[in-house]
């Protein structure tokens, strides 16, 4: 029974056991069975092995080598392990030999001779302890140094021109960019739970990497050493011996070749039944409003189904696997003594010399049949290679300083060649597009620090505007001009879908499908106020200087111009924006200690609260630019008459804001209106006066 039909079978609720002995699948629904025969005959034809251990090997290189090429503590670490290695196979050898001596005496009963031996082996047990546990420390330390490195490495690419943005804008949290899936044989237009490949595949890599690393170079070092000891024992168990791995490999290959892809899909569907359980805990509140759990709990029971299908899957695999190898690794402990009792007896060698033969057959054995020892971890090996390589080929591939076909796949950005020329979403927004021949062009423009007597400054141009949607389904708005100069506001009205968030998302620089030129300040002179902010975890001051300060232990960053800020200015901030009481309230009485406390502050702070927390982040990072997206949608009226006035005396230090907004009372905190309708935008000046509460926003 194949893992389609089991699934099926779990999905109808019929009993497991009886479909596995019978091989029939219940009838189903016809969409549950429909859904299991739709997979296209492409994905079933697989490359040939050599094919498949070629691209595992590539991938392995390119994700290995950059660290021991860059890293001074990696070689080191990596030299001493090998030398380490090398010692302990050495250990083996010398003990082989004791092996031999210790059995002859006693075979003899020579009694001096005996305790000679034991003297040996004791003496070896006091030096060849500390290399053991040199071994693993060794082992150990360079993997947590290893893993550190390429976590940070990924993360740099990660972060770099908001490709993070990029893997989860498409389709929810999975990348919409096509890669060659090697597990499945066939093209992926998804990479799923980004999280889980930096957090767990990265530090499965790593340890399974110096993992057989050791375990190739000991099995190498002990095969030489050990075959020259049974060879001169004798050359026809050696001869045999070889042979009997090699069928032994053969038949593990032929039969759990099949547990490599089982493993890969269970990182992703163990991945996926987990991500499942997170976003019901970041969503319960709106789950439990809408009383949705019966949806939710039919869906998490919908990717639990799929995880127990696979580990049956896998059970059953492993079942085949299991009845060979422990057949094939019985025969072993008696075969060598089988073949040389007959010497034995007939006096051509002693007991001891017996002895070390097996021990000489064991050591060969294991490392000629080392793909039947560690068949399982090479299987989850793999998997972890494949997921791992594909999430950094993605990667690759959306950030826009990268060539993919010349760069190091783990350079570092920091050594990227600037190309200005491109945006930061280029390759997402082309990559739906059969023939994309235009895109907007976003210009970042360097703002002076004090605007010069007389001379006006354009904090926002748009040059024929054309967005469309990423997918170049929809045209939103287009032959859109607007100048925005300084000290000006700006709000964008439009029914719900004329495109007023996208026309922000342009200006921001994440959406480019379409055409024309934005001018704009720099990154890092825009302050962008989104519906519901974002509260990163840390203290209450974190999150009245996000994103100017790093959040490490509440640590200033001295770089920062927020990291002059006192306790008492952030307070003063705090009133400010109508949150007088927040930092007594979360430091129980003590507003210094509330500023250092850490909470869930999403979960903690009403909406309302979060969006007055954003406000404050315009008074301590001071931009020149500040985009709101309904960000005053959770206040009343008169705390947003408080907010706006909040930002005309920080205009006053040369502030332009762009407000998007349904209120009409949105009206009388703004200079111009851009009204977005039927693709076209109309720019006018709002009278003096405008802003009743029952006025007439399009007028």
């Amino acid at each position: 029974m194949d893992e389609e039909s089991l699934q099926t079978a779990l999905l109808s609720g019929a009993d497991v056991g009886n479909v596995e002995a019978t091989g029939e699948v219940p009838n189903l629904p016809r969409s549950i069975s429909d859904e299991a025969s739709q997979k296209p005959q492409a994905a079933r034809r697989n490359l040939s092995p050599q094919s498949k251990l070629r691209r595992l090997l590539h991938a392995f290189h390119i994700m290995c080598t950059p660290y021991f090429r860059e890293s001074t503590e990696g070689k080191c670490l990596f030299g001493l392990l090998f030398v380490i290695i090398l010692i302990s196979c050495g250990g083996k050898v010398y003990l082989s030999y004791q092996v031999n001596y210790f059995y002859s005496a006693l075979a003899d009963k020579d009694a001096q001779r005996f305790w000679e031996v034991i003297l040996a082996f004791v003496i070896a047990m006091v030096c060849f302890v500390p290399v053991g546990a040199a071994y693993n420390f060794v082992q150990i330390r360079l993997q947590i140094a290893w893993r550190k490195w390429l976590t940070e490495r990924v993360l740099k690419l990660y972060f770099h021109n908001k490709v993070y943005y990029a893997l989860e804008r498409k389709t929810g949290g999975t990348a919409n960019v096509d890669y060659y899936d090697a597990a499945v044989n066939k093209k992926a237009k998804v990479v799923d739970n980004p999280d889980q490949r930096i957090q767990e595949d990265i530090n499965t890599f790593t340890n399974y990497s110096l993992v057989f690393f050791s375990i190739a170079v000991e099995s190498t070092v002990d095969l030489i050493s050990f075959s020259i000891i049974l060879g001169s024992i004798m050359p026809e168990l050696f001869i045999g011996l070889v042979a009997f791995a090699f069928l032994g490999t053969l038949f593990t290959i032929l039969i759990g070749k099949k547990l490599v892809k089982l493993n890969f899909e269970m990182l992703q569907r163990e991945a996926d039944f987990r991500f499942s359980l997170v976003r019901i805990r970041e969503n319960a509140e709106s789950i439990a409003f809408y009383s949705g759990e019966c949806v939710e709990e039919k869906e998490t029971d919908r990717r639990l189904i799929r995880v127990i299908a696979n580990a049956t899957m896998i059970n059953m695999a492993q079942l085949r696997l299991s009845f060979f190898t422990i057949s094939y690794n019985r025969l072993t402990w008696i075969l060598p003594i089988m073949m040389v009792a007959p010497e034995y007896f007939a006096g051509i060698v002693e007991l001891g010399v017996v002895q070390q033969a097996r021990v000489a057959f064991d050591h060969i054995l294991g490392d000629l049949s080392i793909i039947i020892s560690e068949f399982l971890s090479i299987a989850n090996f793999s998997a972890g290679i494949e997921r791992l390589f594909s999430f950094l080929n993605v990667m690759q591939q959306l950030d826009r300083e990268r060539d993919v076909g010349k760069e190091m796949l783990l350079r570092d950005p920091s050594r990227y060649e600037k190309k200005p020329d491109k945006t930061i979403s280029e390759t997402i927004s082309s990559e739906s597009s059969a023939s994309p021949t235009t895109r907007i062009f976003v210009k970042d423009i360097e703002l002076p620090t004090t605007a010069s007597f007389g001379t006006r400054i354009n904090i926002l141009t748009i040059r024929d505007l054309k967005l469309v949607t990423p997918d170049n389904k929809r045209v939103l708005a287009e032959n859109l001009n607007l100048t925005l100069g300084e000290d000006k506001s700006l709000l964008i009205v439009g029914v719900s879908g004329a495109g007023k968030s996208s026309l922000l998302r342009a200006i921001a620089g994440l959406w480019t499908t379409g055409d024309g030129v934005i001018t704009r300040p720099r990154t890092e002179d825009i302050c962008f106020l989104p519906q519901r902010p974002y509260c990163p975890p840390g203290t209450l001051r974190d999150q009245l200087l996000y994103p100017s300060m790093v959040n490490s232990d509440s640590e200033f960053d001295p770089t920062c111009q927020s990291a002059q800020w006192s306790d008492q200015d952030l307070l003063t901030v705090l009133v400010q924006v109508d949150l007088p009481d927040l930092a007594s309230r979360s430091g129980d009485g003590d507003p210094l200690k509330g500023l250092s406390t850490k909470l869930d502050w999403s979960n903690t702070l009403s909406l309302g609260e979060q969006q007055r927390l954003a406000f404050a982040r315009i008074i301590t990072n001071k931009p020149r630019l500040v985009i709101m997206d309904e960000s005053t949608s959770a206040l009343d009226v008169k705390s947003e008459r408080k907010m706006y006035d909040l930002l005309r005396d920080v205009g006053q230090q040369q502030l332009t804001y762009i407000s998007v907004g349904h209120r009409p009372t949105l009206l009388a905190y703004h200079d111009i209106k851009l009204a977005i309708k039927d693709r076209a935008g109309v720019v006018s000046d709002i009278p003096p006066g405008s802003g009743v509460v029952d006025e007439d926003l399009f007028g």
